[in-house]
């Protein structure tokens, strides 16, 4: 009996936890573009920023973005910007008491064009 009643203790236990992604609402581009275009500077980078909340008490998920876009602008030595991101938020969760979410920008690195000269 004492078996059969750890065992349905853990069941609800894991029955209280789960995980999810969702895509996130971001611009397309990081920064405006000028009239002048911008060069492609490679492949996509990706960038990433992760959050622990424990009893509802955590950061500003703005910041998770911002810190996740700029650890992706980073790797592209040289980018002035990222444009065609997307931004990706996964979480996960165990009962209402700890909960950690993974912010990922993914955007391709390009660096704006001098103005022409006049």
């Amino acid at each position: 009996m004492k078996r059969v009643k750890m065992v349905a203790v853990a069941g609800c236990l894991a029955a209280m936890c789960g995980c999810s992604t969702t895509p996130v609402t971001f611009k397309a581009e990081s920064a405006p573009v000028p009239p002048q275009g911008y060069t492609v500077m490679g492949s996509d980078v990706t960038g990433t920023s992760e959050q622990v909340w424990v009893f509802g008490f955590g950061g500003a998920l703005s910041a998770q973005q911002h810190k996740a876009y700029k650890t992706a602008l980073g790797s592209a030595n040289g980018a002035d910007a990222l444009v065609g991101m997307s931004v990706e938020k996964s979480s996960f969760f165990a009962l209402p008491i700890f909960m950690m979410e993974t912010i990922r920008v993914t955007g391709t690195p390009v660096k704006f064009n001098p103005p022409p000269s006049k």
